[in-house]
C-alpha cells in the first residue's frame, strides 16, 4: 500500500511518519502505524526543554471508518529523558488527546451524533461501549462548553426545575435570561442550590453581586435560597406559574360545582384554555355558560379573564388594578379564589415585577421541553451526572 497517500490522508508530517499499514479483511479492520523519525527530540511536558527519547510504546485509537473498514491509528508514544525533571511521557501527538480511545476527528463525530441520538443508539451505530462514549461527552462539556463561557456579564437569571426520571428526582437549572445559555445545573430543588450557584459564579469569573434579577416559580425553597444568597436581586415570578395557580383555582371551583350542576361535566378545558384556542363548538358552549352568570364557575372564569388584562395595562396602573381585582375576587366568596388571593398577597412584589418588566421563564421552559425530549429519547438516564451534562450540552447552543 502507498504510504505516501496515507500520510496525506491523515495529515502526517515530520517528525511523524507512517511506517506500516495492516489490513484484516476478515475482521474489516485497518491498522495504521505511526512512528517518529529517528533522532527526534520532544519537549519535556513539565518544563518544556527539548529532550532525547528514553523509550516508547504504542497506543491504539479508533479513527473515522474507511468505507466499511474500521480504521485504527497505532501511535508511538515516547517517554523523554529530561535532565531536570527525569523521565516523562510525551502525550501531544496531533491525532488524539491523552487518555482517549478515539482520535480527535472520531470524537467530533461522536459529539455531532449526540445532538440527534441517544448514547445507546450511538453505541449501537459505532459498535463502541457507551461508557467510553460518555467519557468523550463529559470531556467535551467540561473543556469546550463550561470553561469557555463568560460569566462576567450575567445579570438576569432564570431558575427552573426538571425531572430526571419518573418520580421525585429533580435537578435545578440556572440559565442566562439574555442569552438562553445554561449557567449551572444542581441536584435537587432545595434552597441550597442557590448556595451552589453563588459559589459557581465566584469560581468561574462571575460576580454574584452582579445578578440583578431572578425569574422563577413561587417555590418556597427557591424564594428562601434567593433571599439567603442573593438578597439584593429582584424576584420576578413567572407569568406561566402565576396563571397556572389561577387556573387551578378556577378548576377547583368547577370541580365543586359540578356535583350540583351536571352540565359542567367534561368542560374542564373550556375554562382553562385561552378563548382563541377553543374550537367553534367549545366557544359556543362557553358563551352559553357565561350567559348563565349565576354559575360560580362562570364568575370565576370572568375573574380570570380580567386578571389577564394586567399584562396589557400601563405600568403605573398595575398596583391599583391588582388591589381592585382582589376586592372583586373576595366578593365572590369562593374558597379556591380566596386562596389564590392569599398567594397574590404573599408574592405581591414578584407578581408586580413580572407584569412591569415583562420577564418570563420562557427560556427555561423551552429548555425544559428540550431536556424532557432528550430524556424520552434516551428512555431515561441511569446516571444523573450524565443527564446534567446533557443539559449543559443542549443548553449551550
Amino acid at each position: 500500500m502507498n504510504l505516501d497517500g496515507i500520510n496525506v490522508l491523515l495529515g502526517v508530517k515530520s517528525p511523524w511518519q507512517v511506517t506500516e499499514v495492516k489490513v484484516q479483511e476478515k475482521n474489516q479492520v485497518i491498522d495504521v502505524f505511526i512512528d517518529f523519525e529517528r533522532g527526534t527530540h520532544f519537549p519535556c511536558p513539565s518544563c518544556g526543554n527539548l529532550c532525547r527519547i528514553h523509550d516508547s510504546s504504542y497506543k491504539r485509537v479508533r479513527h473515522l471508518d474507511v468505507i466499511d473498514y474500521r480504521l485504527y491509528l497505532n501511535i508511538k508514544v515516547p517517554r523523554v529523558n529530561c535532565d531536570r525533571c527525569g523521565v516523562k511521557v510525551f502525550h501531544a501527538d496531533p491525532w488524539s488527546r491523552q487518555g482517549s480511545h478515539y482520535s480527535r476527528k472520531m470524537e467530533a463525530k461522536i459529539i455531532r451524533f449526540c445532538k440527534e441520538m441517544s448514547m445507546t443508539a450511538i453505541s449501537n451505530e459505532l459498535g463502541e461501549p457507551d461508557n467510553n462514549l460518555w467519557r468523550v461527552f463529559h470531556h467535551h462539556v467540561k473543556f469546550n462548553i463550561l470553561e469557555k463561557f463568560n460569566f462576567k456579564d450575567v445579570t438576569r437569571v432564570c431558575v427552573d426545575e426538571t425531572a430526571t426520571k419518573r418520580g421525585h428526582s429533580y435537578i435545578t437549572i440556572f440559565s442566562d435570561y439574555d442569552t438562553g445559555l445554561v449557567l449551572y445545573v444542581a441536584k435537587g430543588r432545595k434552597m441550597e442550590v442557590f448556595d451552589e450557584f453563588y459559589g459557581w459564579l465566584w469560581d468561574n469569573g462571575g460576580h454574584p453581586g452582579n445578578v440583578e434579577l431572578f425569574s422563577m416559580d413561587m417555590s418556597v425553597s427557591y424564594q428562601a435560597g434567593r433571599k439567603a444568597y442573593f438578597a439584593g436581586a429582584q424576584v420576578v415570578f413567572d407569568r406561566f406559574h402565576i396563571k397556572q395557580c389561577l387556573n387551578d383555582a378556577v378548576n377547583k371551583v368547577r370541580t365543586e360545582e359540578v356535583k350540583s350542576e351536571k352540565t359542567l361535566k367534561k368542560t374542564k378545558y373550556i375554562w382553562l384554555k385561552n378563548e382563541q384556542n377553543l374550537t367553534a363548538k367549545q366557544k359556543d358552549m362557553l358563551r352559553e355558560f357565561l350567559h348563565e352568570s349565576s354559575l360560580d364557575t362562570a364568575r370565576a372564569y370572568q375573574l380570570k379573564s380580567s386578571f389577564d388584562m394586567l399584562w396589557s395595562i400601563q405600568t403605573r396602573a398595575v398596583g391599583p388594578y391588582i388591589e381592585k381585582w382582589i376586592e372583586k375576587a373576595l366578593g365572590l366568596d369562593l374558597e379556591p379564589i380566596n386562596d389564590f388571593v392569599e398567594t397574590i398577597r404573599d408574592h405581591f412584589d414578584g407578581i408586580v415585577q413580572s407584569i412591569v418588566t415583562g420577564v418570563t421563564n420562557a427560556v427555561s421552559e423551552g429548555l425544559n421541553s428540550l431536556m424532557q425530549l432528550a430524556r424520552a429519547r434516551a428512555r431515561g438516564y441511569r446516571n444523573i451526572e450524565n443527564f446534567m451534562a446533557m443539559v449543559y450540552f443542549l443548553g449551550s447552543d
